[in-house]
């Protein structure tokens, strides 16, 4: 039993990208050497911004020897009269690199026929893998890739260094002009200089030797870490701690090959922004972690994580501050501007938001959300009618906001906030927030009745509008999210165990699109249909 070392290194991988592929490498070594017939005991991946790695543990040193049974040509067309070898049979021996003397004949339900035993000797796994590895390199895949040079092949960056090591000795292939060897390279800056390595045992110390953490959970333990630290170390006049959005914690795992966590300051009068968008600012734009107070309270903080040694934490502090204020001014700006006018006042604003080319604007998707809003709170709450409506009129407003352009994950968290500003009560606004919800399976669900009233409303519509198209979910084609919009309708009824008319309000909903929509009866049979499908399988 052997082991072995494959790491393919290269210029900085995009985080998200990392993961998915470490995981194709482990599947398609472990596939590969299924189909060898070559048995190993363990396989660990490694993933950094400029390596790909997997360690194989207890690989076996050969393909065992098979005794293989062939089939030929039945015997009576195997011989002539004379019991001579006919050409059928004298090419099937040729054919398998046996003679016709080495061919028997044996009985088979069909009949007499041809029969080669013969020994496959196993190959050995030094043997095999230099063709095994490099398929692996070719097959890898990636959301986006790149050629460069005069390479014919395209991969996630440009390869630097291959190594591969296999009981200690090198695995000799070349793969577009790099000869893999067992010299891996360290951190960028830290550690520049190739570094040899013995065997697969000493992968993880020799990273460590060169600055660089090479396992994603350790790393990701490390990450925290600092960012812990950094926080505790500052003063902010009260107890504060890092608020982890795990998301976000594996992206700047995965920017760093060992990391620095650093903790900056902004100005307080940021905080007048909802948390929201500079929670968002921070996480989208800076991978920086918002600090908070023991309470929950923002913090006018934020830790950043560096991907080198900090040395004057004074200076590297400031250069994080001074991006991060910019970004934060822009969003500043962005809602002071927002605020001058009122979300009733953008209603008209969304006729110039395409809802979908055959289905029309954003404007008339919420003419017509209204309308089922109403038809769905006389029938299940008569008394909560104006208040969702209100609601429903509002709740696309903010997609004609600067900030809602400039982030557009802030979907209803800003109209909600600006609803607020405008003097709209607490329950349209709240309501104007919860009608995204159910963001998918699992996820929360609308704490109001109002809010949930409009969030099947426009539910209603997408559906309705998407099967009055013809362009219902297919096996492998859902580029409108029915299913999700399907189960998120179903358990928002469930939640508040509403009785419906499913295909009238369907019918409802198909009519409010006009001759836009097919709005027959088959059309609603097919919706019923599928909504019903979904709580089957759900």
């Amino acid at each position: 039993m052997s082991d072995l070392l494959f790491e393919i290194g290269s210029e900085e991988i995009p985080a998200s990208f990392i993961l998915p592929a470490t995981a194709q490498m482990e599947q398609m070594f472990t596939d590969k050497m299924g189909t060898l017939g070559l048995p190993f005991d363990s396989i660990t991946q490694f993933g950094t911004p400029r390596r790909l790695a997997i360690v194989v543990k207890g690989i076996a040193e050969g393909q065992q020897d098979v005794e293989e049974v062939l089939l030929g040509p039945s015997k009576q067309a195997s011989f002539d009269q004379d019991g001579k070898p006919t050409p059928a049979a004298q090419g099937f021996a040729r054919s398998k690199g046996a003679s016709v003397e080495d061919l028997q004949v044996v009985e088979t339900p069909k009949g007499e026929y041809l029969q080669l035993t013969r020994t496959v000797v196993g190959k050995q796994t030094s043997e095999l893998l230099p063709s095994l590895l490099q398929e692996i390199i070719l097959a890898l895949s990636f959301p986006k890739s790149m050629k460069w040079g005069a390479n014919q092949h395209s991969f996630a960056r440009p390869i630097q260094w291959i190594v591969a090591l296999f009981d200690g000795k090198v695995v000799k292939f070349e793969h577009e002009g790099i000869t893999a060897d067992n010299k891996t390279c360290g951190h960028r800056f830290m550690a520049p200089d190739p570094v040899v390595i013995e065997d697969a045992d000493g992968y993880e110390k020799i990273l460590e030797s060169v600055s660089v953490i090479g396992d994603f959970e350790l790393r990701k333990e490390n990450v925290l870490s600092e960012i812990e630290g950094a926080v505790a170390a500052a003063d902010f006049g009260v107890e504060a701690e890092v608020a982890v959005h795990e998301g976000l914690l594996d992206t700047v795992t995965n920017l760093v090959e060992i990391p620095f966590g650093v903790c900056g300051r902004f100005d307080d009068k940021f905080l007048a922004v909802p948390d929201e968008v500079l929670i968002t600012s921070m996480r989208e734009h800076q991978k920086s972690f918002p600090v908070i107070a023991k309470d929950g309270n923002l913090l006018p903080g934020f830790v950043a994580v560096n991907n080198t040694k900090v040395v004057k934490h004074a200076l590297t502090r400031e250069g994080h501050e001074r991006v991060l204020r910019a970004r934060l001014e822009d969003a500043y700006f962005f809602y002071e501007t927002d605020k001058k006018r009122r979300l009733e006042d953008r209603v008209n604003d969304l006729g110039g938001v395409i809802f979908q080319a055959k289905l029309g604007s954003m404007k008339e998707k919420t003419e017509r959300v209204v309308k089922l809003t109403r038809l769905l709170s006389d029938i299940l709450a008569p008394d909560l009618v104006d208040d969702a409506c209100r609601a429903a009129l509002l709740c696309k407003a903010d997609l004609t906001t600067e900030m809602v352009g400039e982030f557009p994950s802030l979907q209803g968290v800003m109209g909600s906030s600006y609803a607020g500003s405008d003097g709209e009560n607490d329950v349209v606004a709240t309501a104007i927030l919860e009608h995204y919800m159910p963001l998918r399976s699992g996820a929360e669900l609308p704490g109001s009745e109002q809010g949930a009233l409009v969030a099947m409303a426009d539910r209603f519509d997408t559906i309705a509008g998407s099967f009055g198209i013809g362009q219902s979910a297919t096996g492998t084609a859902d580029p409108f999210g029915l299913r999700r919009l399907s189960l998120a309708l179903l358990h928002l009824i469930e939640d508040r165990s509403y009785s419906l008319d499913l295909p009238a309000v369907i019918a409802k909903a198909l009519a409010l699109y006009g001759d836009r929509v097919d709005g027959s009866g088959g059309t609603v049979d097919r919706i019923v249909q599928f909504v019903r499908g979904r709580f089957v399988n759900d």
